[in-house]
């Protein structure tokens, strides 16, 4: 079976992958409405799926992340896609709400190992002058398949019921573990995974710049992670969409917005990084401040075009930071740390950020309207956005110190 070697094709592969990733993570979030009747499931309930997806996730990324940095990162890669694969078939098949946690669960394990591992093969095949503009590559797969999923599972939920979505998007996973098996990895890339060990692993906690980057992170998922959980039903609730309705007209304002931003967000970081010598952190922390006032008309207007202008933008935005974010933490970490640091990144956001988001929103929509809930992601995206920027102005005082030594 012939090798898949050059960076360009790795890259597809790996950007295909992540595509898959994200709409098997988001497929679920439309279904909402559909799961809510019949299992009978409160607010709280409902954020808890992914709740608890994300504790999982938050809790094997960095053993896995780990490994990445030890063993052959293509077969983590295959193990992980095909595990959450299974599991998000057989999701199909639940007949209770505890059920449907443990199997979410299991999806949550399949993924944790995946972007540690791909994020490091993608800098060990890209120069450092490229690298954020190939994570912005990768992480369009993961807007793509997120955006995608979203859009379908409201569509095909209503049409043919929402057990049907998860046995539809676990098919191309089973594919993708045999393919990135064919991925070529040289030896060379692990040379030094003996300098991966608790006492430098400890050493990236004592870094300020790592440590900023993980308090704007946890903020920065928190916002997402809320926003890809509720904000179909907020459609739903609010502007009286249907469910697919409503899965539509958000999939395509954040087509629009999305891709753009991501690829923006690489493009610029970049340029302030190689030829104006500013942190990658500047470009993303001027964006979540601009987005923080859209984000506040898109939870307030009553005027549909006003709503789906200000969500486009705000969109736009806010996926800034997909793949600076991963070049950021690669620029500030010894070489022998990419997927180590990467992963406790995942685990500190996640666990953080993430984890709590839909069930706090759910625990604060039962308590009074998911309008207001929903608030708590205007705070989130701008504290994000501030300390970014503190991130920004701690590492040029720390470039403009080494120059004068």
């Amino acid at each position: 079976m012939k090798k898949i070697e050059s960076p360009s094709k790795i890259l597809l592969v790996l950007t295909l992958i992540e595509f898959i990733n994200y709409f098997d993570r988001q497929v679920v979030f439309p279904l909402f409405s559909f799961l809510k009747a019949d299992f009978g499931l409160s607010d709280f309930e409902l954020g808890l799926i992914g709740t608890v997806f994300m504790i999982i996730h938050a809790s094997f990324s960095v053993p896995l992340g780990i490994l990445a940095d030890k063993w052959v990162r293509k077969n983590i890669i295959a193990m992980g896609v095909a595990i959450w694969s299974i599991a998000t078939f057989i999701t199909g098949l639940v007949q209770n709400f505890t059920q449907l946690l443990f199997t979410r669960a299991a999806v949550g394990i399949g993924e944790a190992s995946y972007a540690p591992a791909a994020t490091s093969l993608i800098a060990d095949n890209f120069p450092l002058e490229k690298r954020a503009r190939a994570s912005s590559i990768f992480h369009l797969g993961m807007f793509f398949g997120g955006t995608l999923g979203m859009i379908l599972a409201g569509v095909l939920g209503s049409k043919l019921g929402w057990r049907a979505c998860f046995f539809i998007v676990a098919i191309p996973g089973i594919i993708l573990a045999l393919t990135s098996l064919r991925i070529k990895e040289t030896k060379h890339e692990h040379k030094n995974t003996a300098e991966v060990n608790r006492k430098n692993i400890f050493q990236l906690f004592k870094t300020p710049a790592y440590v900023l980057t993980l308090l704007s992170g946890i903020m920065l998922t928190f916002t997402s992670s809320a926003i890809i959980s509720w904000m179909t039903q907020f459609f739903i609730r609010f502007h009286n969409y249907s469910v697919d309705q409503a899965s539509i007209t958000i999939g395509l304002a954040v087509i629009i917005g999305g891709p753009i931003g991501i690829y923006s967000g690489g493009y610029f970081s970049d340029l302030l990084y190689n030829k104006y010598k500013k942190p990658r952190s500047l470009a993303m922390a001027i964006a979540f401040i601009l987005a923080t006032p859209l984000m506040y008309i898109t939870l307030t207007t009553h005027n549909e075009i006003l709503l789906l202008i200000t969500l486009v933008l705000a969109t736009y935005l806010m996926t800034f930071y997909y793949g600076p974010m991963v070049a950021l933490i690669q620029d500030i970490v010894p070489g022998s740390l990419k997927a180590t640091a990467f992963a406790f990144y995942l685990f500190t956001v996640h666990l953080i950020g993430s984890t709590p988001a839909p069930a706090l929103i759910g625990v604060v929509s039962d308590a009074s309207d998911l309008q207001k809930a929903m608030f708590l992601v205007v705070a989130s995206n701008l504290i994000g956005g501030i300390m970014l920027l503190v991130t920004s102005r701690y590492l040029i005082k720390e470039r403009l110190k080494t120059q004068n030594m």
